[in-house]
């Protein structure tokens, strides 16, 4: 009986074990099998990926050399480098990348090649000249690229806007300017290497935005407003009585200074619009205008005699920061870090 009692007990101590320790069912050991190959299947993948990203950088890193050390430009570097934007220099912090370096040497380099060096100077392509000449155009194209990034930065920090419509006007004037839809698109591939589309979108948006921001700096007083004031100060001198030839030798900052402002006798069309407009309205010999603004500066304009069509004048000139001035000064004081040859 005490034996009989054991046994139940025993039986019943193993159901109790059994009952906090179940075993795993048939579908848990399945799961958990599952889990297994889920995770080497997760290990796989995460070692491809690895793989890739190990290959890519040294890919990368060879293609760095290639381009840093070598100057590679093959079509699978130019591909790479649209994707990976490796800097050729930077201009202000701001970096111009290699593709876009690239691709204004070649359409320049063609250009040369085609117009000038085969064109005008017929000589051979091969020649040491040639190649000079060839070298020398990869300095301005740096020059010229400098020169686009400060403009894009000018006219970001202007907050300079524009709709894709001007753009377009932009450009179909230039076409019309440059001999229509068919010689352009002619040209471009013969003298470039380049579509239309892409001359559009890569190039002329960049001489688009040069013309903005002209336009900006033109009408931007607080650039010259030491200009402003000299010239009424001249002005006022003028209109006291002043000998304005004598001014002219000592203000002006025209070529015609030392000949006291003397223009000589101009026809209408000859002049800018703003200068000949109040020209032309002085009617009496003698008499002077007030200031006149123009792309150049200040003008005061006296009228000295008329003879039929044309008027005989002179001026006193006081310049304004005109765009050209300000480029000199801005690439000038550039700072510029190559990283390539």
């Amino acid at each position: 009986m005490a034996e009989k009692k054991k046994e139940a007990k025993k039986a019943f101590d193993g159901l109790k074990n059994k009952i906090k320790n179940p075993g795993k069912t048939s579908s848990e050991k399945k799961a958990s099998g599952g889990g297994r190959i889920a995770e080497l299947m997760a290990n796989k993948v995460y070692m491809v990926i690895a793989v890739i990203v190990l290959l890519a950088v040294m890919m990368i890193g060879v293609f760095s050399v290639g381009i840093y050390k070598f100057g590679w430009n093959d079509n699978a570097t130019m591909e790479l480098s649209r994707i990976v934007p490796f800097p050729a220099f930077f201009v202000n912090g701001t970096p111009v990348t290699y593709a876009k370096y690239q691709d204004y040497n070649k359409a320049y380099s063609t250009y040369i090649t085609e117009f000038y060096i085969k064109g005008e100077k017929k000589i051979d392509p091969n020649s040491d000249e040639a190649k000079t000449i060839l070298n020398d155009a990869k300095g301005r194209v740096k020059e010229l690229l400098v020169k686009n990034t400060i403009v894009k930065s000018e006219v970001k920090k202007r907050k300079i806007k524009y709709t894709q419509k001007e753009l377009d006007d932009s450009f179909q004037e230039f076409v019309k300017r440059t001999g229509g839809d068919e010689e352009v698109k002619n040209n471009l591939k013969k003298y470039y290497g380049l579509t239309v589309e892409r001359f559009k979108s890569e190039f002329f948006i960049d001489t688009f935005l040069s013309g903005k921001l002209q336009n900006a700096i033109q009408e931007d007083k607080s650039m010259n407003a030491d200009a402003e004031k000299k010239a009424n100060e001249v002005l006022a001198k003028v209109k006291a009585g002043e000998d304005f030839a004598e001014l002219a030798k000592k203000y002006s900052e025209d070529t015609t200074a030392a000949k006291g402002g003397d223009l000589g006798s101009v026809k209408k069309g000859t002049l800018v619009p703003e200068f000949e407009d109040a020209l032309w309205k002085l009617t009496t010999p003698g008499q002077t205008s007030e200031l006149v603004k123009t792309v150049y500066g200040y003008h005061i304009i006296k009228l000295t005699a008329i003879n039929g069509e044309e008027r005989t004048a002179s001026h006193i000139l006081i310049k304004t920061k005109d765009f050209d001035t300000w480029m000199e000064e801005q690439v000038k004081n550039a700072k510029v870090n190559s990283w390539i040859k």
